[in-house]
């Protein structure tokens, strides 16, 4: 019996390193390995995040440009910086005229990028974009949204703010009031946007540009109506 005990260990390890025996061993290993960096490489490249848990990785900046269709840009607030630099004031605008579709609406300009609290500016006024230019800025864009609604009674008329701003024509003008200065633009382009691909350049070299955009909230990411419109004058 003892005998037979002892021979044992010696059958295994002889069969183990049996160079069939390691060929297959190696062959496994080598399967184990690919098969496991595959999956790995797979589950890296094509798992997909859910809106919540992108947007819970990126700044509030980015957040609030992901949502509301604008192009990020870590320079946003150049333009903004520069007139501080200048010792120019910002020229916030209060008030936005549309002559043709007998519109007269209140202008807000929130400092907070937080996109719930925008939402609320959005129920009492059409809202400056926090990062967009000022009224006057060389080469930046005012970013202005408002709702729109096609509901035949709305009790909140904000609601209905920017309704009907796809029949704007080249040419129309729009006024946009800070106090008594008046700064007049020149509608040039109306065209429909998909949310989810388009986005509005904040930075417009060589112009000084207006734009208008239709949205239901800043969180929800629908086709907008966009109207630019480019600066012809200033009245005081």
């Amino acid at each position: 019996m003892s005998e037979n005990h002892e021979n044992v260990p010696t059958s295994i390890a002889h069969i183990i390193f049996q160079p069939k025996m390691l060929l297959a061993l190696l062959f496994v290993w080598v399967l184990v390995v690919a098969v496991g960096s595959s999956v790995a490489i797979y589950a890296t490249q094509y798992t997909i995040l859910s809106d919540t848990e992108v947007e819970a990785i990126l700044s509030e900046n980015e957040r609030l440009a992901l949502t509301a269709g604008v192009q990020y840009s870590d320079s946003s607030n150049d333009g903004v910086r520069q007139m501080e630099v200048r010792n120019v004031e910002p020229v916030y605008p209060d008030r936005l005229v549309i002559p043709s579709l007998n519109k007269d609406l209140p202008v807000s300009n929130p400092q907070t990028r937080n996109i719930a609290a925008l939402d609320e500016e959005l129920k009492s006024a059409v809202v400056r974009y926090p990062d967009s230019a000022t009224l006057g800025e060389e080469g930046r864009n005012t970013l202005i949204f408002g709702h729109s609604s096609r509901l035949p009674v709305v009790r909140n008329q904000l609601y209905k703010a920017f309704t009907g701003i796809e029949k704007l024509e080249s040419g129309d003008l729009i006024q946009a009031y800070s106090g008594s200065d008046v700064y007049s633009y020149r509608v040039s382009r109306v065209y429909r946007a998909d949310a989810n691909d388009d986005r509005i350049e904040l930075s417009v070299p060589g112009a000084n540009r207006l734009t208008l955009l239709t949205c239901d909230t800043f969180g929800k990411r629908s086709d907008r109506w966009i109207v630019e419109a480019d600066l012809i004058g200033k009245n005081t």
